[in-house]
């Protein structure tokens, strides 16, 4: 996954920000409690919010401490190890060793640094999470197919990445749900894994193009002459359309369902997270530098206004 299902950051509150920092942070730790500290730095947003709703799936018991790291030595909260954020840490070490494997196979080389060093966490992965392994490695298969018959509809090469990440959040994280809620979480994860792999190739479109690779956007909507923000203004009807239709679809499917302890933080992802990482990316003019999750100023400055005045209360009270 790449960083492109994010929370907006000017609606977000402190609360919902905290949970999700708290999910990311607990990801990493239990990635080095079980494949060790190399393995970190694959762990993105995107897995996050894949966590987020896998609690709202499957429920579990999460414990919070406060931690601190040497990429922030300041003290936050995280989810505490456990069996559902090992198992998140692990399907995020098969996403991102097949990624890289990837990668590979799309440059023409035999390996890279990154395949090489998620190797051994690869192989524990797997062998903690056979089925989780199996459906990705079939989604990635498929998915390469489609690129190597150089396929000219985003929407069926989407497909592939968009049904691989619906069939693991189901295989996952729906054991024991009924059929309405199973199948509006699987919608929903099939629009989000949709926008994913189309917001990564309109991400691409100047690499891809330099290098000559496959890329669904530029397949299905040729006329690149190396100028990005040209060629989407140019094709901005054809472009927005499948990205929008995309979000609008995932908006509708979680219309169907209802969340509890996240509510907030996945209503900011869906509603206008999506929209603005869209946004962003049709208006830069170049590759999109790595997401910076935070609290809006003003926000946090609300916040510590409230905090300061329960405790006012609470010690008049006293």
């Amino acid at each position: 996954m790449f960083g492109y299902v994010v929370p907006d950051c000017k609606a977000i509150s402190v609360r919902d920000f905290s949970f999700y920092r708290a999910v990311y942070c607990g990801i990493c730790l239990a990635t080095k409690h079980r494949y060790g500290n190399i393995p970190r730095v694959t762990v993105n947003y995107d897995i996050t919010a894949f966590a987020v709703l896998a609690t709202e799936a499957e429920m579990p018991q999460l414990r919070f401490g406060m931690c601190r790291c040497i990429g922030d030595p300041r003290r936050k909260p995280y989810v505490k190890d456990c069996g559902f954020m090992r198992r998140m840490a692990g399907i995020n070490i098969l996403l991102s060793y097949y990624k890289a494997l990837d990668d590979v196979i799309d440059s023409g080389k035999k390996s890279s640094l990154v395949l090489r060093a998620l190797r051994g966490s690869y192989r524990k992965a797997k062998a903690d999470l056979p089925v989780a392994d199996e459906i990705i490695s079939r989604g990635y298969e498929k998915l390469r197919e489609a690129e190597k018959a150089g396929e000219t509809s985003i929407d069926r090469a989407s497909d592939c990445f968009a049904g691989l990440l619906s069939e693991l959040f189901a295989a996952s994280s729906l054991g024991g749900r009924d059929e309405y809620y199973s199948e509006s979480m699987r919608k929903l994860c099939y629009n989000i894994g949709k926008f994913v792999y189309i917001a990564d190739a309109l991400d691409d479109v100047e690499e891809d193009y330099a290098a000559k690779r496959y890329n669904p956007v530029l397949a299905a909507v040729p006329g690149f002459g190396g100028d990005r923000a040209k060629y989407f203004s140019e094709h901005s009807d054809e472009l927005r359309f499948a990205v929008n239709s995309t979000v609008n679809r995932a908006i509708e499917s979680s219309n169907g369902l209802t969340f509890t302890q996240a509510d907030g933080l996945l209503r900011n992802i869906i509603y206008d997270g999506l929209r603005a990482k869209a946004e962003e990316l049709f208006s830069s003019r170049t590759k999109l530098p790595p997401p910076k999750i935070r609290v809006a100023k003003s926000v946090a400055k609300d916040f510590k206004k409230q905090i300061k005045a329960e405790r006012a209360r609470r010690k008049k009270g006293q």
